[in-house]
Order: structure tokens, then sequence, then C-alpha cells
């Protein structure tokens, strides 16, 4: 999208705006000379599309009517930037959850993103709920974090041929002649940016390995800060930065239009603007095109407070040499060099993130023994996104509470799945051992119970016995054993996944095993040895009592 400066006769149909712009202007037209000579200098804003979300990742339909409704803030904010030459990082997650309500998606969140479509601004997209982007990679993550899976949030109930007076999106809704489709996670975040791979961290915030994981992500470019370089090139927008291209926001400036963007009153907004022009034309060096060039970044933090915006951009576009651009103008500028200083996220923030990272890989490993592991890794997934995003560092110790309320879920779903409570068993000589498994999850869990017995009195016939469990229930399993002998048996108990991941931890139980076959073998052998024992005896008598007789008694009895 090519962009002209306003004519100079343009101002005067700018009305009281432009009267108010011009008793400033006046004023610093003296002391801004000496700073740098008249020139021109192209500049270019960057604004941040989001809004805060919630703990699940996605807006609710209630949320988003209030956000796309006449005066709501991303209304406000639309109504700000269309039109006009700022490039628009847009948070996939407002596109995802309108999409996600299907036929029951506010008329006026349908309308918004029509709008948003029929734009010419320049548009990237930003991180999912514009998550803290090299947080997650300088904790560990490979790569930069994004959503796995949309299934678990896609209820089938909301797709239905939607009504032809309403504005549906074509992305997930058919023609009115076909059956309804449901959406799939990629078309969810389907969008026609105009310049794809943009990556813009959270001011100062990048190292060099951040940009080589970057770089090997294939990301054209990245947005920095100019705190987070050092020997910038004045004047210049555009630069490279160990191989690779990068924009650079002006950090002074950027806070100057954040301070104007925040003025309460006409009057404050007059000295706020007169101050950030005065520090646009005082801007020194020259770019290949022979003009300065500098970005303007609307800060995350600055997105409630856009009334401001629309007049403040209509205002630049008409202070004298001042000429606005876009993100694709200063990308076409040739580029200078510049070497990144080292920025590195808070060590307490990388090893909370770990935390996180760690929870989530044994929430994957856990999910293996769900019919669908889509359903809970998906999930898992857009919830760290959102505990990453901006809004929850607002105010001290709130990041850190969302932090521990992640990990507190993540050992919640893992203890979904487990064995019942059960007191000690009696197991006669041959049958089942019954062993309880509880399932609170909303979807079927297949678990392969192991039992191990301590002691050779007890053998378990099937290693790994299988067992299916409906949702949110709770069902017996009979595995198969054979008693040796008589006496208690510790059994260590525990289940397993098809992958063989382990769920929860082992747990002990005690059996009285009462082997049937030992009683009649051992009073068998008690009877057998009692009677030759007794036959011992009695012969023995009898042959005491022969020696006793007398000859004469023995000589008559012959």
């Amino acid at each position: 999208m090519s962009l002209r400066p306003r004519r100079l006769a343009f101002v005067a149909g700018l009305g009281m705006v432009a009267a108010l712009i011009a008793a400033p202007l006046t004023a610093i037209a003296a002391p801004a000379a000496p700073l740098a000579p008249a020139s021109t200098v192209n500049v270019a804003v960057v604004v941040p599309l989001s809004v805060p979300g919630g703990r699940e990742g996605y807006l609710d339909a209630v949320t988003l009517e209030g956000y796309t409704e006449a005066g709501g803030l991303l209304a406000r904010e639309l109504d700000a930037l269309i039109g006009s030459p700022v490039a628009i990082g847009i948070d996939p997650m407002i596109l995802a959850s309108i999409r996600l309500l299907g036929s029951s998606a506010p008329d006026s969140a349908l309308a918004w993103l029509e709008r948003l479509r029929a734009a010419e601004n320049d548009t990237f997209a930003l991180t999912y709920g514009d998550s803290d982007l090299t947080l997650g990679l300088q904790a560990g993550s490979a790569t930069v974090l994004a959503p796995t899976s949309f299934a678990y949030a896609i209820d089938s109930s909301l797709f239905t041929v939607p009504d032809p007076a309403s504005t549906p999106d074509p992305a997930v809704t058919p023609a009115p002649d076909e059956p309804p489709l449901l959406p799939t996670s990629a078309n969810l975040l389907d969008w026609a940016y105009t310049l794809e791979s943009i990556a813009w961290p959270q001011p100062s915030t990048t190292t060099t390995a951040d940009l080589e994981k970057l770089g090997a992500a294939e990301y054209g470019a990245t947005i920095l800060n100019s705190g987070n370089l050092k020997r910038t090139p004045a004047g210049a927008a555009h630069v490279t930065v160990g191989g690779g291209s990068a924009i650079v926001t002006d950090d002074a400036l950027s806070a100057l239009l954040g301070a104007t963007l925040r003025a309460q009153s006409a009057t404050e907004w007059q000295d706020a603007f007169a101050t950030l022009s005065t520090g646009l034309q005082s801007v020194q060096g020259r770019g290949a095109s022979g003009r300065a060039s500098v970005v303007l970044a609307v800060g995350r933090a600055e997105f409630d407070t856009t009334s401001r915006l629309r007049s403040t951009i209509t205002a630049l576009e008409n202070v004298p040499s001042v000429v606005p651009t876009t993100l694709t103008g200063i990308l076409g500028e040739a580029p200078a060099a510049a070497t990144l200083a080292e920025k590195p996220q808070p060590e307490v923030r990388t090893e909370l993130t770990a935390s996180m990272l760690a929870a989530e890989k044994k929430d994957t490993a856990f999910s293996t023994v769900a019919e669908n592991p889509a359903l809970i890794t998906g999930d898992r997934r857009l919830r760290m996104l959102a505990t990453l995003a901006p809004q929850w560092n607002r105010y001290p110790g709130g990041w850190g509470n969302e932090v521990a309320r992640y990990l507190e879920g993540s050992e919640r779903l893992r203890a979904s799945v487990r064995l019942s409570d059960s007191s000690d068993l009696i197991f006669g000589d041959r049958g089942s051992l019954p062993i309880y498994v509880t399932n609170d999850l909303t979807q079927p869990v297949t678990v392969y119970i192991v039992v191990d017995p301590l002691t050779p009195l007890l053998t378990v016939e099937d290693s790994r016995f299988e067992l299916m469990i409906e949702p949110g229930s709770n069902r017996r399993a009979a595995v198969p054993a054979v008693a040796r002998s008589n006496g208690l048996v510790n059994l260590e108990i525990s289940l397993h996944t098809a992958t063989g991941n382990a769920i929860g931890t082992t747990s002990t139980v005690t059996t009285n095993v009462q082997a049937g076959w030992e009683t009649p073998i051992i009073g068998a052998l008690a009877l057998l040895v009692f009677g030759t024992f007794g036959f011992g005896i009695f012969r023995t008598i009898k042959r005491r009592r022969q020696q006793r007789l007398p000859v004469t008694d023995v000589a008559d009895a012959s």
C-alpha cells in the first residue's frame, strides 16, 4: 500500500485540530531549529491490536460483544486505525475467539471482523494472546510457543446454517445450501496478513540466541526497540542484526507518543503532542533514501487509552517535515548495520516459565491415556499462552499468581485418572484381585494396570491388565492371580498409558492370601505324621512290656 503525505491545503479542513496544533508548533519552531536543519523524516507507527484475554485462552460471546459493539475497546481501536498509515499487529486470539462461536457469534463481532478484513493497513500476526515471545525461548522452548489444537474448544452445536441477513465469516461457515462445517485449528487462525512472519517481542527482552531461533523459524523480520540495540546508525529504522532483518522502534519518541495518547484533556494533549513533534523534527542522521526514518510503537499497555490515537495520527500527518510511511516502506529501505544489546529476561521469570514447560511435558505424557489426547494438550497450551500474556504484569504479583494457577491446574489434571482408595484385600487360592480406577475426565481413558507382588506367595497372571473407563466414572478391574501359599502379601499397583507413561504414583496394598490347596494337604501330612509317630510309640511300649515278663510266664505262654 503506497502512502502520500497530506497536502497542505488539507490543514485548513482539519478545523479545530489544526488550530490547536498550530500554536504549539509555532512556539517550538525556534528552539527546534538549532537541533537539526529543516528536513524530512519518514515516520511509521505500529500498534498492537489486542485485548485482555481470559485464562482459557479465548474470549466468550459476552466479552466479545462488549469489545466490538459501538464504543467498545476493539471498535474504538479499529475506528482509530482504519484509513491511516498505521501498521497493525493482530492478536490471533481475537480471530479464533470469534470463529469458535460459529453462528452464535455476536453480530457486532462478525461486522468488526469484516471491517478488519477490508482495512488497507499493513498487518502482521502477534503471538497468540500477545504472549511473551522470548520468555518461552529463554526458558527452554526450541520454537516460539503457539497453539497446538482447538479441538477441545469447538462446540459442534454452535455451527449451524447462518442467517442470510448476517455477515458470516467464510473461513468457518458454509454456504446456506451446504451442511455446516466445523472449523479446524488451521482456519481458525487463518488471515491474509500483508506482512508475513514478523516477530514483535516485548521491549528489551531479546538475546542473540532468540534471534537465531527466530531465524531458524523463518521469521522475515523482528521488531526491536532501540534499547535492545547498541551502535545503531542515527536515523535508520531498518537494520541488520546478527544476519537478520530488524525494524527499530525509537524508545524515547515512542514514550512521547504514549504520553500523547494518555492525555486527559485537550490542553494536556496539545502540550504532549508539541513535545512529540519537536522530537521528531530533531531526529538526526539520514537513511539511504536521504531521509531519516523513525518507527513509533504504541505500547502494549496503551490499548485501553486509544481514544486520542486517531487525532494524534491525523495531527502527525500534518507536522512540517514529517512524512508518514508504513512498515512496508521501512522494510524497503536499505538496511544499516546494528549490534544487539543482550537483554535476557529476568531469571525468576525464565525459571517460572521453565516450570510451566516441564508441567506441560508431563501433561502431554499423561494425555496419551485419553481417547483424544489433543483435547488435553490443546487446552493446556492455550492456557499457558494466556498465562504468558502481558496483561498479568500490570500489578505486582499478578503474573506469579497466574503461573501458580497454571501449575495447580496441571497437577489436578494428572490426578484426574487415579487408583481409588481401597482397603486391604482377601484373596483365595485362584481368582482375581479387585482394583478400582477413577476417571474424572470428560472423555474415555484406557489404562494398563501393573500389579507387582513383593513376595512369591502370589503370582499375577496378567502383567499389564487393560481397562477402559468411561468419562466421569469409577470402574472395577479384576486382575487374575494365583496364590502359592498362605500369608500376607504387599502388592505395588501402578497405572500406565498405552505408551508406557506412568500415571500418578504407585500404590501399595496388602492382601491376605489363603491358598485353598494348602489346608487339606497340610492336614493329611499332619495325620500321616501323627499316625506314624503313634504306631512307633505303640510298638515301643509293646516290646518293653514283653521284656518285663518272668521266664516261667514266657514258657507257660509258649
